[in-house]
């Protein structure tokens, strides 16, 4: 693919979705890797050249999602969860996150903490308090922000079958107190939800040091 725009990358997507519905998941995740950094090679040259980024921003995060969906579906559950917050951080950095829609943002974030409680569920029971304090904070961290987008997505009127589903997550897990609204505290700041930069830096640090990000 010359471009990952307009014709193809529909395409792109066409093709991961027939791998997916024909139960290639490993080849579904290859070809959704390579569409996803074609997205983010493209975005980066756009942020660089300082051109509006346009639909590239949007094209960015469908295949981010694609491609976690593709990775949870082959048990490469590290790997989506690295890639989930990495792709969350990343239109964060190029300073493009309001150019995404808060329906787009809550897909990726439950990719995110779904992958993320696969993770830990992979990986048994917490071996001690530092293990279960990284793992609680990044629960609570990422639920918050989830339930942030999930509340805006509503709010705009989104028609997402997703947010179904969504809706009785944030449900179950609320009865645990792991939802902050509508700051989230991070050490001794409140963080606003709208700009969680800090946050998923602080998400990517303790999941580093639990060996779940890449």
């Amino acid at each position: 693919m010359a471009e990952n725009h307009n014709g193809c990358f529909g395409e792109a997507t066409a093709e991961i979705a027939v791998m997916l519905q024909s139960g290639d998941n490993e080849g579904a995740a290859r070809r959704s890797g390579e569409l996803l950094a074609e997205c983010d090679n493209r975005l980066r040259k756009l942020y660089n050249e300082k051109v509006p980024a346009g639909d590239a921003v949007a094209e960015f995060i469908e295949a981010a999602v694609l491609h976690v969906h593709s990775l949870r579906r082959a048990y490469a559950y590290v790997d989506a969860f690295s890639c989930a917050v990495g792709a969350l951080l990343t239109i964060e950095v190029y300073q493009v996150a309001t150019a995404v829609d808060a329906d787009r943002k809550t897909r990726l974030y439950h990719d995110a903490i779904r992958s993320a409680i696969d993770c830990f569920d992979s990986a048994g029971d917490a071996t001690d308090l530092t293990v279960e304090e990284h793992r609680g904070y990044i629960l609570s961290y990422l639920a918050s922000l989830l339930y942030h987008y999930y509340r805006q997505a509503v709010a705009d009127g989104s028609e997402s079958s997703v947010l179904a589903e969504i809706y009785s997550f944030l449900k179950a897990i609320s009865q645990s107190g792991a939802i902050q609204s509508p700051t989230i505290k991070l050490g001794e700041n409140d963080v606003d939800p709208s700009n969680p930069g800090p946050l998923l830096v602080d998400v990517m640090g303790r999941a580093a040091a639990l060996g779940i990000y890449q």
